[in-house]
């Protein structure tokens, strides 16, 4: 019996119609969910993952549904606008099921409505708004789908979610039926291990996509040439063009260099998270209405949000990593097995040779198929987040560490000996109130702070959220949200260079006065920059340079000859098993291709002083023996601490670890990836060979 009959037959014909076949991925995913199981999926952009899991999932529940009009299916997503795609997705097949779908998050609740949906489609703050509020609506979910959990694995925010499943779980009286899926997912059980446990039982579904890729590099050496690129696109027939940057500053300047172009003003449309939730639906709408349309955006439209199919995909700079780019370049003509992808380096870029390598190693990548591998990593920030919001939903009372540390008994490395000191840590910065003379917690006046603040709900980066700080009507500067926790009304801060004093505080903007006054003064916080680009790829752009298959076809022509005569030039003196570097008076630079965190330990476990460190090179004073550097992560022990830097990817929650715990989560990106034990072996089996280069950042 196929996968199809065994749908229920309405549930088969609401999701399918007259198909009489389904994709390998819905085929496979229908018996084992049906009876029950748990699974984790995997499967190439616009394969149809979300009715694979639904439709079992629907036929299982549905006349349960129907009968006691009780929410039953809870549908995680990650952002805000993915979430309102889903729902218009799946309100027709739905609706043909006599079903009702909802919404839950920060700009709409169809839980007071008044209509309880039998489908809520919701984010993973907003499941914690609803555990902490402890709605009762909760208490009839039957199966939790978790998707683009690639966006989600190994984050402060995958690790709440595992939590809230938990709470969720010792909440019902009945087992708790999970799927988790993504496009972009390097190994299964490792998505499982993180997000339900090691000891859960799952069936792992993997279906590789295998679109082609049509690619094309061109370096845009000025704003003209970047606008006749444009015109040369949308000439004659209708085009639709998705422009994906790195950053809403670029994704303004383009759009405003466009809209000088009166032709191009009318299809010009901007998309990314500053703006309101109104106008990225508005935007999203009038973009899928278009026939000819450009669409500037961030990482925000690179989830599965509904924008028509799309001609070609252009890459403004190259993406963070892998995932990202098959992230991108997925949502490129999806009518046919094929992708468009048109990979600009942009005029500003501070290294074309580097930027164009690591373009090659990205595509290289995505028609392989090949992704980086890395272990569930031990986290600990969303651990000090979700005792907060226990304590705090429980109206601040005290709570037994015992009952704390239940919550995180799927993880095997959070034990009571660990959860502690994050407690008398939050308790040290008055977060929680340690009881008098029992083994208890309660709340302390700033974690009202975060409750009033309505900051108790999420795990976001730090720069994720800024503040506008205002005197008057003149905006001087923004600062991160945390510092709200840090002010009241009156104190004086210091702000470019001046004393002011604080008038009022809210979730929005800190308004301020200048003032004469001398006392105590409040420097605000932030925090440093994260790491540019992963091993993977640096290791990659070596591989590549050493592949004799590799095609320069896809460049454009004005630089393809020095590419190629630079990459020839390298080979020729160098094998893979190489290192090479060149001396001056600054030291000696070696091109280790080995990525930024990996120099750095090799700079600090060799002992050097004043070195230069970044994705490609190691700048150092005195000469290294590559044979004598430890081949197992583990070795690097001696320098662990030395390695940590604060990130303005940490939450608030991660700066109020123990410091021996924010560096252990540090240097998880350093144990638990498959890829820096691959670079660390190569490097120590290479060869020094003096070279003339200088391709370094």
């Amino acid at each position: 019996m196929s996968g199809i009959e065994i749908l229920e037959r309405v549930v088969a014909s609401a999701f399918y119609g007259r198909f009489a076949t389904l994709r390998p991925v819905q085929e496979a995913a229908i018996e084992p969910l049906i009876k029950g199981r748990n699974v984790v999926l995997s499967s190439g952009t616009g394969s149809g993952k979300t009715e694979a899991v639904l439709a079992p999932l629907l036929s299982r529940y549905w006349r349960q549904a129907a009968k006691t009009g009780a929410l039953t299916i809870l549908y995680i997503a990650p952002t805000k606008a993915l979430v309102n795609d889903l729902e218009k997705r799946l309100l027709p097949p739905l609706d043909r099921l006599g079903l009702r779908i909802g919404i839950r998050h920060g700009d709409r609740d169809d839980l007071a409505s008044g209509h309880t949906p039998h489908v809520l489609v919701t984010t993973p703050e907003s499941l914690e708004v609803l555990l902490f509020r402890k709605d009762i609506a909760l208490q009839t979910v039957q199966a939790v789908v978790i998707d683009e959990v690639h966006l989600l694995y190994n984050t402060q925010r995958g690790l709440q979610l595992s939590i809230l499943l938990q709470r969720l779980k010792k909440t019902l009286e009945h087992d708790l039926q999970l799927a988790a899926l993504s496009a972009t997912v390097g190994r299964l059980q490792d998505v499982r291990d993180f997000l339900f446990g090691s000891e859960k039982s799952a069936d792992f579904l993997e279906f590789p996509s295998h679109r082609l890729i049509d690619a094309y590099v061109q370096h845009i050496v000025d704003e003209t040439s970047f606008l006749q690129l444009i015109r040369k696109l949308i000439k004659g027939s209708s085009t639709k063009l998705l422009i994906f940057v790195n950053s809403r500053r670029e994704c303004e300047r383009l759009a405003s260099l466009l809209k000088y172009e009166e032709r191009l003003c009318p299809f010009i449309f901007t998309h990314y998270s500053s703006l309101s939730s109104e106008v990225r639906i508005e935007t999203e709408q009038q973009f899928l209405a278009a026939r000819t349309a450009i669409c500037i955006t961030t990482s925000t439209l690179e989830l599965g949000i509904d924008i028509g199919n799309i001609d070609a995909v252009i890459l403004w700079g190259v993406p963070g990593g892998v995932e990202s780019f098959l992230q991108r370049i997925g949502r490129s003509n999806r009518r046919q097995n094929k992708t468009n992808v048109i990979c600009l380096i942009p005029d500003d870029s501070q290294n074309v040779t580097i930027d164009t390598l690591r373009f090659l190693a990205l595509i290289d990548a995505a028609k392989k198929g090949e992704l980086p591998i890395r272990a569930p990593y031990e986290l600990f920030g969303a651990i000090g987040q979700q005792c907060l919001s226990v304590i705090g939903a429980d109206q601040g009372r005290f709570t037994r560490i015992a009952d704390l540390c239940k919550l995180f008994e799927h993880r095997n490395y959070l034990t009571r000996s660990t959860i502690e000191p994050i407690l008398a840590e939050l308790a040290d910065n008055n977060y929680l109130q340690r009881h008098g003379f029992k083994n208890q917690y309660g709340a302390a006046e700033n974690l009202y702070k975060l409750i009033d603040y309505r900051m108790i709900y999420g795990n976001f980066g730090l720069s994720s959220r800024m503040l506008e700080l205002c005197y008057g009507s003149q905006v001087l500067g923004e600062v991160p949200v945390d510092n709200l926790l840090r002010l009241r009304q009156g104190v004086l801060v210091r702000f470019a260079g001046q004393i002011w004093r604080v008038r009022k505080l809210s979730t929005e903007c800190i308004i301020v006065e200048p003032t004469q006054e001398k006392g105590s003064i409040i420097d605000f916080t932030y925090s440093g920059k994260g790491i540019a680009c992963d091993a993977f790829i640096c290791n990659r752009m070596w591989e590549i340079i050493h592949n004799e298959e590799l095609s320069f076809d896809v460049l454009s022509s004005c630089f393809k000859n020095s590419i190629e005569e630079m990459v020839i030039s390298l080979r020729r003196v160098c094998t893979f098993e190489s290192i090479p570097y060149n001396s001056s008076l600054t030291g000696i630079r070696y091109f280790t291709f080995a990525g930024y965190f990996i120099n750095k330990a090799v700079a600090l476990i060799t002992g050097q002083r004043n070195y230069q460190v970044d994705d490609i090179s190691l700048l150092v004073k005195s000469p290294i023996n590559w044979q004598s550097i430890p081949i197992h992560p583990q070795g690097y022990e001696a320098i662990f601490y030395s390695l940590f830097e604060v990130s303005s990817e940490q939450s608030i929650y991660q700066n109020l670890l123990p410091l021996h715990l924010q560096r252990h989560e540090y240097i998880q990106t350093w144990l638990k990836d498959d890829t820096v034990i691959k670079i660390l072996n190569r490097l120590v089996s290479s060869r020094v060979i003096e070279v003339n280069l200088n391709i370094s950042n």
